[in-house]
């Protein structure tokens, strides 16, 4: 069954949407390696280069493996999903064994003959990123100012056969701020369901990039404030964004939505990988890697023998024991936290409800 992440009532610090409940999981599976574009955000640094995971290797190992770990939702991700070369036979493998499928895409190469395709094999989804609505700012930030005719051109094919589910959106300082009122038009006009709007974090190429591109807090509350109206017509997905009125956060799903990569190694949350490969990290990726479902007939029981909320210890540090909220607070995400420089177990400082509080002890 599906499980929202955000409420009213919480504030959304977990980089998901959306998951399922246990003991059934979601999975994210990177069938490849390789996009046609540069994005400055991209937590992978994916490019022209890399590898596919093939589709005997889905057919015979993937998918029963992952049906044994009780996924019954599956995201097809990259790169640039629509890169690799079987990607309708994947769609319709996962779909003939009764998960649910959605792809992540960019929009820019999709042909209308898969779009038809797509429709053909029946209830599938797409997500679409789109960080701007003009050239020089949507394409720049991916790296390709022609990307961004192409991606609206595929947006709105998917829009009219009814196969857009969610725009995904980076807020970046490339784009002026009445351009994610326009999205959410956009998204409006093409049927999505939702818009969700994430910024730019540490992690990959927004290491090098977020200084520069990152929104600052101050452009985040004019975001906020300029999509107000669309609430009323569209859902509108505020991740980490600045806490304002003092929320406590939403818990970690770590474990429940799980992260296959292209060679096989799988992973209880991706974020946690991308974190720890940034230089300021104080944790190894392989501390969150599982196993690898190529290679282990038993993933299953390793992901089930994985103890990440132990070895995470949410929460474990001063800040959150002489908090008034207590077990009220989900802590945050552990990803954001490992980004940060801080150790598993410390605070989620870029949106605990006692932010301010904790800048002013540090500058005392």
């Amino acid at each position: 069954m599906k499980k929202a992440l955000t409420d009213k009532g919480t504030a959304s610090s977990c980089y998901f949407r959306s998951s399922v409940t246990p003991p059934d999981r979601k999975a994210l599976l990177q069938i490849t390696e390789r996009c046609n574009l540069n994005c400055a955000h991209c937590f992978l640094s994916a490019g022209p280069k890399g590898d596919h995971m093939s589709i005997d290797d889905i057919r015979n190992i993937v998918m029963p493996r992952l049906k044994g770990c009780r996924v019954i939702n599956i995201t097809l991700t990259g790169g640039e999903p629509f890169l690799h070369p079987d990607i309708l036979d994947i769609v319709s493998l996962f779909k003939a064994n009764n998960i649910r499928v959605g792809i992540c895409s960019n929009a820019s190469i999709i042909r209308p003959e898969q779009i038809e395709a797509l429709v053909s094999i029946g209830n599938v989804h797409i997500n679409v990123s789109l960080d701007g609505f003009r050239a020089e700012s949507h394409g720049r930030f991916r790296g390709n100012e022609e990307s961004f005719a192409k991606t609206i051109s595929g947006i709105r094919l998917l829009g009219d056969r009814h196969l857009l589910q969610g725009i995904l959106v980076t807020p970046n300082t490339l784009a002026d701020v009445h351009e994610y009122a326009q999205i959410c038009e956009f998204a409006i006009q093409n049927h999505a369901s939702y818009v969700l709007m994430n910024p730019l974090s540490r992690m990959g190429r927004g290491v090098a990039s977020v200084g520069e591109l990152g929104s600052p807090d101050d452009m985040m509350r004019k975001i906020k404030e300029i999509v107000e109206p669309f609430r009323e017509r569209i859902e509108i997905v505020d991740v980490r964004f600045p806490n304002e009125q003092k929320l406590p956060l939403s818990s970690c799903e770590a474990g429940n939505i799980i992260y296959v990569f292209t060679h096989g190694e799988v992973t209880v949350c991706p974020y946690l990988i991308f974190a720890a490969r940034t230089p300021q990290s104080k944790h190894k990726p392989s501390e969150f890697i599982v196993g690898n479902i190529l290679k282990d007939s038993d993933i299953s029981k390793k992901l089930d023998e994985y103890d990440f909320q132990k070895l995470c210890q949410p929460g474990n540090n001063p800040e959150c024991y002489n908090c008034h909220l207590g077990p009220v607070c989900g802590k945050g995400c552990p990803a954001a936290i490992i980004a940060s420089g801080e150790k598993l177990g410390g605070t989620d400082k870029e949106v605990c409800p006692m932010a301010d509080l904790l800048k002013e002890a540090e500058n005392e």
